[in-house]
């Protein structure tokens, strides 16, 4: 990225700093490529398996340690070094050979951060690849030229975006929204969006209203709600909660996990969000963030109502009391216990839902995976709250044998409480 967003790629000699919050965003990122790469790979007749990685914002792909000399790779390289581990760890495990074919983007707008990148990958010997496209571009600029070249290659292509944008304007949810309608059941969107850029600066100025307007977000200020809050902490978090009902409802993606992070280096806090159209992809996700339950925190409860996030800043045991929610040892105790508060809540005992619906309805704003919610579910029937039946009317004897069609009939009104 250039100088004025963050980092300075004017020295090949001397990369910039790697902020301990973007460290926190590679490791989701390349523990969730392997989960997908693995996950659409299970069955073993499959053999070859062709997807599409764009990494937006790629920067220069080396980093300083902010701790010694040692050079980091960036998001390109651990990228490349994520899927040769994910082909391997699959062909380490089948007779007949397995092929990853994968295409890679990786579209900088910074010349020095370009340098930077190519001489990176010469250094980590991938340097070379046909299937590795360095563009110099905004990515605006260069995105329709990557659509037409996935669509010439693939008729159902499968696609990732990996969009580290430094603030919020660089990529309006608009862009997104084209991009599920263009390639609506392969692909998903990694975004980082600057809450704190746009939160902070919030105003009525003619300015500010025409960046929000270009963002179609200028609707948040008028809302009634956020003109009577009174206390900063309040408006914050109704204006965050504003941010994400929008982005969601305007991105054209059926399921959005928040990733809430706040950089210890400016302080700001910013969104690493993940759309997609399939709860599979939503709920591998998810499993990353529990797979570093001693890093990630959230602002909310455990249930059906929250917000994802990271904060450097508590990593201490002492000051992790600052978020109401954290992934620790404890956490999926405290999560299951509130679905089983918050689902009867949800479900009305007029109406039968499947437990794709209660899936579906609720699960943008839940830190629960889908064993979760099963796990809940079944000790309610247990408590003969509610029945779990299958679509032949038949009850559901374990928590993993639920499936998506299975009707939720409320037979209890009183609330489950523990």
């Amino acid at each position: 990225m250039p100088k004025k967003k963050g980092y300075d790629w004017s020295d090949i000699a001397n990369p910039p700093e790697l902020d301990s919050h973007s460290s926190v965003k590679h490791e989701i990122i390349c523990d969730y490529l392997q989960r997908y790469i693995a996950v659409f790979t299970k069955n073993p007749t499959i053999d070859r398996f062709r997807i599409n990685i764009i990494d937006g914002f790629a920067g220069g792909g080396r980093y300083r340690s902010p701790f010694n000399s040692e050079i980091l790779p960036g998001s390109p390289i651990l990228i490349l070094r994520a899927m040769q581990l994910a082909e391997a760890e699959i062909n380490a495990g089948r007779k007949k050979p397995f092929v990853l074919d994968a295409t890679y983007y990786f579209v900088e707008i910074d010349g020095g951060a370009i340098e930077h990148l190519k001489f990176a990958l010469t250094e980590a010997a991938l340097g070379g690849n046909e299937k590795i496209h360095v563009l110099h571009e905004d990515f605006l600029k260069a995105l329709p030229k990557i659509c037409d070249d996935v669509k010439r290659n693939s008729r159902k292509p499968r696609n990732i975006f990996i969009l580290d944008q430094y603030g919020y304007k660089d990529v309006p949810p608009q862009v997104l929204r084209q991009l599920f309608k263009t390639f609506p059941s392969g692909t998903e969107v990694i975004l980082t969006f600057s809450t704190d850029s746009l939160i902070n600066y919030m105003s009525d100025t003619p300015a500010y209203v025409t960046a929000l307007k270009k963002l179609n977000l200028d609707g948040i200020l008028k809302h009634p709600d956020l003109q009577n809050a009174i206390e900063v902490k309040h408006c914050r978090l109704l204006i965050e909660q504003l941010l994400y009902a929008e982005i969601q409802s305007q991105c054209g993606a059926s399921f959005l996990t928040p990733f809430f992070i706040v950089s210890q280096k400016s302080n700001r806090a910013y969104w690493l969000i993940h759309l997609s159209s399939h709860p599979t992809a939503r709920n591998e996700m998810l499993l990353t963030h529990w797979q570093s339950q001693n890093a990630f925190e959230h602002h909310g409860g455990e249930g059906l109502n929250m917000m994802l996030g990271y904060n450097p800043t508590f990593e201490a045991i002492a000051n992790q009391q600052t978020f109401d929610f954290i992934f620790d040892d404890d956490a999926e105790r405290r999560v299951v216990n509130a679905l089983l508060e918050d689902i009867p809540e949800f479900l009305s005992a007029s109406e039968v839902f499947t437990v794709q619906d209660l899936v579906f309805k609720t699960c943008n704003k839940s830190p629960a995976t889908l064993a979760q919610y099963k796990e809940a579910l079944f000790k309610l029937q247990q408590a003969k709250v509610i029945q779990v039946l299958t679509p032949h009317g038949k009850m559901r004897r374990t928590a993993p044998a639920i499936q998506f069609e299975d009707n939720l009939l409320v037979t209890n009104q009183l609330f489950f409480h523990l």
